[in-house]
């Protein structure tokens, strides 16, 4: 139910992306504490102008949602591909021989190739969805936040914006930006981690294979010996009788119309030859009553001499 592709695929890909995920877990945990912390200070600084922000931040998690669906299908996508352009290559290696053999190295070429044009091509598209999805959405919120903020703190605020207030606020917002930016990343590492791992608890729920090499004889063939090979129920050929035939009735139907005038040719040549020679063996010195009652006698003549 697996292929080579898609274990090589598994220990490699899938088991770092699940690697990378542990490395951001630390990061996820603490960001929203450090976003609350500084949503409470900023608050402290302009006051009712900060839920103006919040309402920003949470406009945009259906974005955010979108984007990590859609990132999730162009990853699925991704190691489809990638599983079979391993495979593809595992069987290459292992059939190198065969394939030096019959000169087919570019036909496979092409094949290997075809499937990495397709995985860099999906590769491609997640790309440009996360640097669309993260670069101009999430990472310009704590740039748009304290434009809003301050926008609504003098529309609503009877006293003005001091120095003191604006650059307070606009360096709790700085420390929030990092905070926006690895939650992101680890989002999407998330999703990317959630999919390798049902990717290989998949693999690791199937079924055992039954064992089909016996080390010791079975019990219905006991002059069978230790490391012997038996088989039931088989039926074995070697070659097919019909195959020359067939091949013959092929190479006809392949035939050009050229070919086939020529063949024609032969044959009608080859009557005309065989009617010459029949004519040649009758005597110059028998005269036509001769030879019809020659002919009359035996039918080979008379043949002849029609």
């Amino acid at each position: 139910q697996t292929s080579t592709g898609q274990i090589v695929n598994m220990m490699s890909n899938d088991a770092f992306q699940l690697q990378r995920f542990l490395q951001f877990a630390g990061l996820c945990a603490i960001a929203p504490v450090q976003i609350i912390i500084a949503l409470v200070l900023i608050y402290r600084q302009v006051g009712n102008a900060t839920w103006v922000g919040v309402a920003f931040m949470v406009f945009l998690l259906p974005c955010n949602a979108v984007i990590f669906s859609v990132v999730g299908k162009m990853r699925r996508k991704v190691l489809h591909y990638s599983d079979l352009r391993v495979k593809m290559m595992n069987e290459i290696l292992n059939g190198i021989r065969i394939i030096k053999y019959y000169a087919w190295e570019k036909p496979m070429g092409k094949e290997v190739g075809r499937l990495r044009a397709k995985e860099l091509k999906a590769l491609t598209n997640m790309a440009y969805v996360s640097a669309i999805g993260f670069s101009l959405i999430l990472l310009s919120a704590p740039i748009l936040q304290p434009i809003l903020v301050f926008v609504t703190y003098t529309n609503i605020q009877d006293e003005p914006l001091t120095a003191a207030t604006a650059f307070t606020t606009v360096a709790l917002f700085n420390i929030m930006r990092f905070p926006f930016a690895f939650l992101p990343m680890g989002l999407l590492q998330y999703v990317q981690c959630k999919i390798s791992v049902r990717r290989i608890a998949t693999y690791l729920l199937l079924p055992e294979l039954e064992e089909y090499v016996l080390s010791t004889p079975p019990s219905d063939h006991d002059d069978a010996e230790s490391g012997s090979i038996t088989m039931k129920h088989c039926s074995f050929s070697w070659s097919n009788p019909d195959a020359v035939a067939l091949n013959k009735a092929k190479a006809k139907k392949k035939m050009s119309k050229k070919e086939k005038k020529e063949a024609k040719r032969r044959e009608s040549m080859g009557d005309s030859t065989h009617s010459s020679k029949s004519r040649a063996s009758i005597p110059s010195h028998l005269s036509n009553n001769s030879l019809a009652s020659l002919g009359e006698e035996d039918p080979t003549v008379k043949d002849a001499i029609i």
